[in-house]
């Protein structure tokens, strides 16, 4: 009776663990990162910009990458959510000194690059 019942104790504990952990994820999107639902609706609504230049850096570890904007000057952007449209390497990232055009949404003072084209 004791094991009927440690058995039945460990499969509750099991099953709400796993319900807290899908519960705590709440994804929304199908882009790179998780995507809180307050996220979601604040790059549904915010606007396209556009950027063009050569890359002047990328760091692949902390996902972001810096353009030489000629209207914009340094534009600091992430790339968490970046849909990349050439042959990426995710250990070098992006070619630096090659020119790359895309679109980007700021959120809360924060580039987030949408599309990134490379040659």
């Amino acid at each position: 009776m004791k094991i009927k019942a440690l058995v039945v104790l460990l499969t509750l504990c099991v099953s709400v663990a796993f319900a807290g952990a899908l519960y705590a994820q709440e994804e929304v999107g199908g882009w790179g990162a998780p995507m809180t639902a307050e996220f979601a609706k604040k790059i549904g609504v915010a606007k396209y910009q556009h950027f063009d230049g050569p890359v002047a850096s990328h760091d692949v570890a902390c996902h972001c990458f810096v353009i030489k904007d000629a209207k914009k000057g340094n534009l600091i952007l992430q790339d968490d959510y970046a849909k990349f449209h050439q042959e990426y390497d995710k250990v070098k990232g992006l070619k630096i000194g090659e020119k790359a055009t895309g679109t980007y949404k700021t959120i809360d003072a924060i580039n987030y690059a949408t599309e990134v084209h490379q040659k």
